[in-house]
């Protein structure tokens, strides 16, 4: 998912005035939805709201803003008489010069879910990865010091961890450790406030935990609500990297 924000913070740290086209609007069939952004310079586009002739017509009225110092500007595009798509909807455009980062507090914010993910192996570092680029904002954690760098987090209470974490969090728990990857869907399931609770592992590994987690007491409600194995179902294959993309949609399917 394109960051707009990090675009227009290297941008304005370049020096470069750029215009801000968002879609505002879409009705009917469209190529993207309301809240899509773009960034225009005089010479370059950043993120799409489309393609196609919108895109370029859009492209065209943001050089125009830019040229002529119109700051902030609506316009309102039916697709097929306007611009030859045949999608058949209608999207309302508004384009916004920004000139320095005081103007940016005023645009609207990048929405994101929140991930807590357990374990940065070979399947978390690449799930980390797939997320990168998506609406999620992720918090990685690991209890192993060869694996701790700037965005990895030590932890050593998982009751903690888990406790701090804000509402409708999504976990991934994925560790070394069976017997950590318990505690943690432990404490987790206690919680009914959570958005979604994956843990890897086979079905045999499912099983293995679900006649312990009912043992200790955990509800057939509670139980309902862990994952595992993790990933869209019909995704075939155990490489990280294939593991990361079927997790990552299963995600998306939360939002």
């Amino acid at each position: 998912m394109f960051n707009w924000r990090k675009a227009a913070d290297v941008l304005l740290e370049q020096g470069k005035v750029f215009c801000l086209v968002t879609i505002t609007q879409a009705e009917g069939s469209t190529p993207r939805d309301t809240g899509t952004i773009m960034l225009v310079t005089a010479s370059d586009a950043y993120g799409t709201i489309g393609g196609g002739n919108l895109e370029y017509a859009a492209s065209e009225t943001a050089r125009e803003c830019l040229r002529k110092g119109h700051k902030l500007q609506t316009l309102d595009y039916i697709l097929g008489p306007d611009v030859e798509q045949c999608c058949g909807g209608r999207v309302e455009l508004s384009f916004m010069v920004v000139e320095s980062k005081s103007d940016l507090p005023n645009l609207p914010k990048l929405k994101t879910a929140t991930v807590f993910l357990f374990g940065v192996g070979h399947v978390g570092s690449a799930l980390s990865k797939a997320l990168a680029p998506l609406p999620f904002t992720v918090q990685l954690y690991d209890t192993r010091d060869d694996k701790i760098t700037d965005d990895v987090l030590v932890y050593s209470d998982p009751i903690k961890i888990v406790s701090a974490a804000p509402k409708h969090t999504s976990f991934l728990v994925m560790t070394h450790d069976h017997s950590l990857d318990y505690d943690l869907v432990c404490e987790i399931l206690k919680r009914d406030d959570f958005a979604f609770l994956g843990l890897i592992g086979s079905k045999t590994k499912r099983a293995r935990f679900m006649a312990r987690l009912t043992k200790d007491g955990f509800t057939d409600a509670q139980l309902s609500r862990l994952t595992c194995p993790i990933g869209v179902r019909g995704i075939q294959g155990k490489e990280p990297e294939i593991i990361a993309a079927s997790v990552a949609a299963q995600l998306l399917q939360q939002l």
